[in-house]
Parts: structure tokens; C-alpha cells; sequence
């Protein structure tokens, strides 16, 4: 199931007027209007309670893929109680719509709507209690209230997750009831409550998952859960947020497509993953990323020496991935010139590269196909300066994979290899889901640069995971297959911050290791980082300034040292 975003600015205001207008201001009559009121409201809430629901998975989606290593951003760890004030806001001013459409539909005479918005706060506070651990819930929005609290207690992130876990459950409960009025403007799952339960059962078997080791019963809860079935297990049923090409009267291009309008420079990406994905032939390569420049900087000369990453990780300079390729490729003697010039298109930073940001946007790597809707950049297409979007003619209807069905195909691989009593073919899913990954990428690249993108020939996806496999068998114990599996995840997650981010936490996977062909791990970080790995995200100075019940989280709660309820690794740094 892929669900589209086209909702016009208009569509959203007045779903933010019905918002408004579907609470009780008096007990007159004049206020109920015989008409359908209830639905007419519900409609309009739906559409911004869905993109409420998005906006949480990309709450922090770039700096958690920058604190797994993917990318440099937030990947030095410098947080402090202001990084993330927006965020939090945000959360609380977007999931209001989701409590405004819980209250309109407490009569009973809206059940599909009242399931669909459960299911969506239980999606959607499960990301916020995964950067922040214990929030303000049980009171939370209700500063409009007849009776406001504008104080509101924060409730333990381990409640929380008792409550979203119920949620899920209440609403496939809800979802079986018949609806009397067809539901509208539901653009993720059209009010089809097959698919909406089916969502639901995902979200929670998501929940379920991350918190298995913080609660009692976590293993016997996701194995039933598994064992019910019922969640997301083909492509054609994946929760996909699709963005389009429309630049009026909105934009509403991908997110990271904002790096082709020529307006912004692309974050450094992590030159491990670009590497090791050159190294392993990887066919995802051409699709994630763009190639902005073929020019080997000359570091005789002071300008291209000013703009060379530190610690001299620059890839056409570097021996020891230099060396690596040569084994890849089976190259004697010099590399190749053109070679060479392909490989300084992969343009980023080693981890944790705390130097100052030259002007090198036009070298720098950026976003391609995948999930961004940009361009396609194998060794045929050339390496272009981005300028604007003209210049290129692509469109930056990206994507946001939300759950896909190889998100739950690694969720029970994980559970099978960590020892919580849920049963499989682990291998067949690992390969399973390995392919279904890549189908989704190069599906996008095929969609979003149809004149330059080409699908991987089959023998090369074979090959490529027939090598991954073969790790796999060579691991000797459950728990170093599940790093195996944990570093194709990292490799799956280009576009995925939460999930990866949450992975390391859970599982402390994939750990830290050289950079190498078919490495298993991640690169530690080039320069010791000012604090320890991210646990959670550093509550806002501004909270703690407007609730007197925020003050001591604020003060007290450190975020490389105090671990989310269910993260019993506390992942470390080693130096």
C-alpha cells in the first residue's frame, strides 16, 4: 500500500478550523448541525492527523541517521537542552489533531475514524517516546480544555508504551465495527479497514519489538504477536509515504530534494557507506546517491587542499580504501584514470569529522533517486553540478518507506537470533528481505529518473546477496549473524533514521570495526566526539521555562547517560 501526499494548504487550514470547531464552545443547539457534522470534521482532521503522523518519522530522521553513522549530521554528538526545542513543539502541536479526532469520535458513531486515529498516535508518540523517553501524556493537550492544564505531568516512558501497545488493540476492535458514513480524504489507507488493521497490527508489533527487553512479558507479547500474523508481509502492502512533483502552490517535493533547487548544500555523506558500497557492488549504489563532481582535488594546491575532509578520508586519496578497491575490482598496477574520477563523485566525511564546512558544496555527494526522487549516478551518467531543478529534469517525488515489508522481515530475523522464543527461517527472511529492499529502491530510481535510471541486471542483485548470505553463514553464533543482519539494515536505512538508530540502542548492532570489504561493523568516530553515543535526545530549555513539572527532566536527565526504558546496551564509544 503506498499512500500519496497532495493536500492543499487550503485543505489543511480547514482541517485545523475543523479542529477548532469540533469543540463545545456552548449547549446550544445551533451548534449541532443535523447534517453529517461529526464526519464532515472527521474528514477534514484526517488529512492533517496523517501528515502529522509523517512529520514523526522525520522528526529526527536526519540526525538519527547521522548518530548511526550514515551521514554528518548531529554525528558528533555536541546536543545541548536548545538542539531540539522544535521538535518537541512540533510533536505536541501536530498530534492535537489526533486528540481532537479521539474526542469526536466518542459517541461510537465513527469507529473507522476513531480506529485509524488511534492507530496513528500510537504510531506517531512511539517515535517521540523513542527520542525522548518519559513526556507528558496522560495530561498532554489540554491546554484548551474547559478545565486547561497548561502543566501537565510527565507520565514514564515505559507507561507510555503500556497505553500505545492498547491503542493498537482498541483499534482493531474498532475497525471491525461497521461505519455508517464512508470515510474521506483518508489518502494512506482510503478508509479501508482491512488496511488500516493490518497497519495497526504493524505499529504494534513495531512497539512490541523495540521494547521487548524493557517489559516483563516482551518476549511472549511479540511472539504472539507474530505468531497472531496479520501485519505488513508483501510490497504490495507497504505504509509508504509518496511525495510528488508539485511545486504549486505548495511544494511538495521530498524533503531532501531541496538540495537540487541550488538553494542548499547536501549534508556530507559518510564515506563507510558510500564506500563499502562501491567495494561490495552494491546495486543500490547508482540509486542513493549523486555525483556532483569527477575533478581529483590537487593537494598542491592550497584552494582543493582547503576543501579536502579532514584527517586526509577523502576516497581517491585514501590507501587503504584505494587498496580495497583494487581487490574488488581486480585491478594490478595504478588504478584507472577513470575510475578514479568516479570514485572522487563520492564526495562526504569519516565519522564524527568535527572540522569546519568549506565551500564545497558543488563536491559534495548528495541525495539521488532514493528516497529523494533526485538522479540516477552510475559510472555512465556524468557528474553534474546541481543548480536547480531545471537544469536536470527529474522531480523529487521521493518517498519515505514509514514500515515496509522488509522492515518486518528483519524485525522476526532479530527476534529469532536474539532469543525471544519467535520462530522462522531466519536465513530465508534475511534474504527475503535483503531483495524486497532493494525492488523498493530501484522501483523509486526507475520512477523518478525514468531517462537515465536502469535496473540492476538479475545475476548482480544475485551476487550481491549471495555474498551477504555467505556472511551470514560464516558467522559462528546467533548474535554475530544478527550483526550480520544488523549491518544490511544500516545499509537499508538510507531514508530510515528511527528504525537504525533504535537498532543500535536495542541491540548495540552493528558494532564498531575497520573499514573494510564487507565490513560487519561501523567506523568509530576519527576524532573523540565532546560526549558518548546519543541514548535519547536532551530535553528543551523552553519546556522546562514553560512547565514546572519539565524543570528537573531538563536539569537531571543526561542524553549520553541515561538510556529509553528498553535500552538495556547503553552503547559506548570505545577509545
Amino acid at each position: 500500500m503506498k499512500i500519496y501526499k497532495n493536500v492543499l494548504r487550503s485543505v489543511l487550514l480547514t482541517g485545523l478550523i475543523g479542529a477548532a470547531s469540533s469543540c463545545n464552545y456552548t449547549d446550544l443547539d445551533i451548534n449541532t448541525d443535523p447534517n453529517r457534522p461529526a464526519t464532515g470534521s472527521l474528514g477534514l482532521l484526517l488529512p492533517v492527523a496523517e501528515n502529522a503522523a509523517v512529520s514523526a518519522f522525520g522528526a529526527v530522521n536526519s540526525n538519527a541517521m547521522g548518530f548511526a553513522g550514515l551521514w554528518n549530521s548531529g554525528d558528533s554528538y555536541n546536543l545541548s537542552n536548545t538542539s531540539y526545542q522544535g521538535t518537541w513543539n512540533t510533536a505536541y502541536q501536530s498530534l492535537q489533531t489526533m486528540e481532537e479526532m479521539l474526542k469526536a469520535t466518542e459517541d461510537g458513531k465513527n469507529p473507522r475514524y476513531r480506529g485509524i486515529a488511534l492507530v496513528l498516535k500510537a504510531y506517531s508518540v512511539g517515535h517521540y517516546v523513542d527520542m525522548f523517553g518519559d513526556m507528558p501524556y496522560s495530561e498532554a493537550w489540554k491546554g484548551n480544555a474547559t478545565t486547561p492544564n497548561k502543566s501537565p505531568k510527565f507520565d514514564k516512558d515505559a507507561d507510555i508504551y503500556e497505553d500505545l501497545i492498547k491503542l493498537c488493540d482498541q483499534a482493531v476492535v474498532e475497525l471491525a465495527k461497521p461505519q455508517p458514513v464512508a470515510v474521506i480524504n483518508d489518502y494512506m489507507g482510503s478508509g479501508n479497514a482491512t488496511t488500516w488493521t493490518r497497519i495497526a497490527r504493524t505499529v504494534k508489533l513495531r512497539l512490541l519489538l523495540t521494547s521487548r527487553k524493557g517489559r516483563a512479558t516482551g518476549n511472549a507479547d511479540l511472539k504472539a504477536a507474530f505468531d497472531a500474523g496479520g501485519f505488513i508481509t508483501t510490497a504490495a502492502q507497504n505504509w509508504t509515504y509518496l511525495y510528488s512533483t508539485q511545486i504549486s502552490p505548495e511544494r511538495n517535493t521530498h524533503p531532501w530534494f531541496i538540495t537540487y533547487t541550488g538553494t542548499s548544500d547536501p549534508t556530507y555523506i559518510n564515506h563507510q557507506l558510500m564506500g563499502e558500497m562501491i567495494l561490495n557492488k552494491d546495486p543500490r549504489l547508482p540509486f542513493y546517491f549523486y555525483r556532483q563532481t569527477a575533478r581529483i582535488l590537487d593537494q598542491n594546491n592550497s584552494t582543493d587542499r582547503g576543501t579536502t575532509p579532514f584527517g586526509g578520508s577523502y576516497l581517491p586519496l585514501k590507501d587503504s580504501f584505494l587498496d580495497e578497491y583494487k581487490k574488488a575490482f581486480n585491478i594490478t598496477g595504478a588504478i584507472p584514470a577513470a575510475d578514479l574520477t568516479y570514485i572522487a563523485g563520492f564526495f562526504g566525511r569519516d565519522r564524527a569529522d568535527v572540522s569546519g564546512a568549506p565551500a564545497d558544496g558543488p563536491l559534495r555527494a548528495a541525495p539521488g533517486a532514493y528516497p529523494a526522487g533526485g538522479v540516477y549516478s552510475d559510472r555512465s551518467v556524468a557528474a553534474v553540478v546541481l543548480t536547480g531543478q531545471a537544469s536536470l529534469n527529474f522531480g523529487g517525488n521521493g518517498q519515505w518507506p514509514l514500515i515496509n515489508s522488509w522492515n518486518t522481515k528483519y524485525y522476526q530475523v532479530e527476534a529469532i537470533l536474539d532469543g525471544t522464543g519467535v520462530t522462522g527461517d531466519a536465513k530465508a527472511l534475511f534474504e527475503a528481505a535483503m531483495r524486497e529492499q532493494i525492488a523498493v529502491v530501484v522501483a523509486q530510481g526507475l520512477k523518478s529518473d525514468p531517462s537515465r535510471a536502469k535496473a540492476p541486471a538479475t545475476a548482480e542483485v544475485d551476487a550481491y546477496v549471495a555474498e551477504w548470505l555467505k556472511l551470514y553463514d560464516g558467522a559462528t553464533t546467533n548474535q554475530s549473524k544478527l550483526n550480520v543482519v544488523a549491518k544490511q539494515i544500516w545499509f537499508c536505512s538510507w531514508g530510515q533514521g528511527m528504525d537504525i538508530w533504535n537498532l543500535q540502542r536495542r541491540t548495540g548492532y552493528p558494532i564498531q570495526s575497520q573499514f573494510r570489504q564487507f565490513s560487519v561493523g561501523i567506523q568509530a568516530p576519527i576524532s573523540k566526539p565532546p560526549r558518548q553515543y546519543a541514548l535519547r535526545l536532551p530535553y528543551p530549555q523552553s519546556e522546562g521555562a514553560l512547565n514546572p513539572n519539565a524543570s528537573k527532566f531538563v536539569t537531571d536527565v543526561i542524553f549520553d547517560r541515561d538510556a529509553i526504558f528498553w535500552d538495556k546496551v547503553k552503547t559506548k564509544w570505545e577509545f
